[in-house]
């Protein structure tokens, strides 16, 4: 089955850097297919120092942008990704370059969009109101990877697993597009959260006994929910072809908050990919800035960022 990848290069080193880690990951996968993809900004929307170059007959920005297409590619033919899967294509006049890019993965039926965590800003932090930020705040029904280059070279996947749709949804992308490639190691993680404060409320203060048996059912339905959707998980990714070996769940438990925690875990184990949902998690809250997602997309350092809309 074909997959499709979009590329959104700037021309910048660091989305040069990310878009190679990809493709080396990918070369040896025939279904994959990418799509490189530059936005050409309007001549007003340049600074001054930048409109100083441009030529009278206004075809500078045109033959600058190719430069761009052409580099990006050369790059993917150098690590060995085959000429016939890579086609590039120039958006001219983009006023919001995050727009184009989702209206074109959209058209062009691509669920998967690849983004450099830094690119031509003036912070080296990515930024509320950056296009990586923007393309995965506002992408519907498609995955995001957003790159911080270098990445761990670990070969190993953290998939962030909380039940139901969301689950399934990080399991079938995991399923689909990551477990062809051969060596991964693939650990899906549950964090347990903290005791929900419905525990303490039932409209009257429980005695001792009452409390802690309110407490072991909560921990017992959770138990039994999580080890479900994790077994499921294991073996979609067993009969996609992942070696039993290669797979392994973990369950912990939330000691500061669910971001935090999981920045944690990212830092100790160096994982080259991590699956999150959208989503923020259970709490399902837009993302936006202080939600999980955001808080992961913004602090997660030298690993691709796969944010799965579901």
């Amino acid at each position: 089955m074909e997959k499709k990848l979009l590329f959104a290069v700037d021309g910048s080193e660091q989305c040069q850097k990310a878009i190679v880690t990809v493709a080396a990951l990918l070369k040896d996968q025939p279904g994959f297919h990418v799509l490189i993809y530059h936005c050409l900004p309007e001549v007003q929307s340049l600074f001054a120092g930048d409109t100083a170059f441009i030529a009278p007959n206004g075809d500078f920005l045109e033959r600058a942008g190719q430069v761009v297409l052409d580099k990006a590619r050369q790059a993917l033919l150098d690590v060995g990704f085959p000429a016939e899967r890579i086609t590039t294509k120039l958006k001219k006049e983009s006023i919001v370059p995050s727009c184009d890019i989702l209206e074109e993965a959209a058209a062009s039926k691509i669920r998967t969009i690849v983004c450099g965590r830094r690119g031509k800003t003036p912070k080296k932090n990515l930024l509320i109101g950056s296009t990586s930020s923007r393309v995965s705040q506002y992408s519907t029904l498609r995955t995001v990877w957003v790159v911080d280059a270098p990445v761990h070279d670990t070969r190993r996947v953290l998939i962030a697993m909380e039940g139901g749709p969301d689950s399934r949804a990080l399991t079938y992308y995991a399923a689909e597009i990551l477990a062809p490639i051969p060596g991964l190691e693939f650990t899906l993680l549950h964090l347990i959260p903290k005791l929900p404060p419905q525990l303490w409320d039932h409209g009257h203060i429980p005695d001792e006994n009452e409390q802690k048996s309110n407490i072991e059912k909560w921990r017992s339905d959770t138990m039994r929910e999580v080890e479900k959707f994790l077994s499921e998980a294991n073996g979609a990714l067993i009969g996609r072809g992942v070696p039993p070996d290669k797979v392994r769940t973990q369950i912990m438990h939330s000691r500061e908050d669910l971001a935090r925690d999981l920045l944690a875990e990212i830092d100790r184990s160096l994982y080259q990919f991590v699956l999150i949902g959208k989503k923020s998690f259970k709490e399902k809250k837009p993302f936006l800035i202080g939600s999980n997602a955001n808080k992961i997309l913004k602090n997660a350092k030298g690993t691709i960022l796969c944010l799965v809309d579901s």
